[in-house]
């Protein structure tokens, strides 16, 4: 049997004086593949997100990286293995230059100069950043600091890369960008692990997806599995993607194959009108 990448083992977390944020969360997230995160507002998905690698600390039960329990003695390690981009960039940017700002991780590990700005030259290349190198990040642009924010990240080459809300307050061009990129980690063989609102997304991009409602894990489903499951979408709070909930009232073939990608649905109506 192979090792799930992360495994989450009856992980219950609580914040001070509340209810818990997790509770009794037992899931794994497969290596090499990607995974989305869904659930309505308080569902647990940024707390989940915050113990893959090692931000929290469960308070009860075991968080698992490569078979490894992540603990006080060694999270501090999972930063080189498990790399995360918050929902908001603000939060990751803390230099005077886009170009020091993408460097700063790099700079806290024990690495030569050349290879720190090779790689730094590299990300800002690959983003298509390079032209705003020396500009300071408060002056960009929303997604312009979210892609900053994003190649800080690349630069420390994690196995695993977490986008928290990716697509949150961004535009159809800076969406679409932000999805080439997860598309991108994935092709390279990274584990790639997205928190999302956002269904269409699920349904065109994940190969698996996690459900959560209120701190619990309600199971791992493939995007066709869950969007055909109505019981199971009105208990956690969520949405259809937009293909499947145009296509309800004409669809005439089993439920559970309606088209839930746009380029399947495209395909379905050009049959249907002839």
């Amino acid at each position: 049997m192979v090792e799930p990448m992360i495994e989450f083992r009856k992980v219950t977390y609580k914040y001070k004086g509340e209810r818990p944020a997790l509770e009794d969360v037992s899931l794994s997230i497969s290596e090499k593949k990607k995974t989305a995160i869904v659930g309505a507002n308080g569902a647990g998905k940024s707390t989940l997100l915050l113990h893959m690698n090692g931000l929290f600390l469960a308070s009860s039960g075991e968080v698992r990286y490569c078979g490894q329990s992540i603990t006080k003695k060694n999270r501090d390690e999972m930063t080189e293995r498990v790399g995360i981009v918050f929902q908001d960039p603000d939060d990751q940017i803390v230099s005077l230059t886009v170009r020091d700002d993408i460097a700063f991780g790099l700079a806290q590990k024990d690495m030569s100069r050349e290879e720190l700005e090779r790689r730094t030259d590299y990300y800002l290349t690959l983003l298509n950043l390079s032209h705003l190198a020396e500009c300071n990040p408060s002056e960009l642009s929303y997604g312009q600091k979210k892609m900053v924010a994003i190649a800080g990240v690349l630069t420390l080459e994690t196995d695993v890369v977490i986008f928290d809300e990716p697509m949150a307050f961004l535009d159809p061009v800076g969406k679409r960008e932000i999805q080439g990129v997860m598309e991108l980690l994935a092709n390279r063989g990274k584990t790639v692990v997205v928190a999302t609102h956002d269904m269409q997304l699920v349904a065109e991009w994940a190969d698996e997806v996690v459900v959560m409602k209120a701190g619990s894990c309600l199971g791992t489903y493939s995007p066709h599995r869950l969007f055909s499951n109505h019981e199971l979408i009105k208990e956690a709070n969520l949405q259809r993607p937009i293909a499947a909930q145009l296509l309800e009232e004409v669809w005439d073939g089993p439920p559970s194959e309606i088209p839930i990608r746009l380029e399947e649905a495209q395909k379905w109506l050009k049959q249907k009108l002839g």
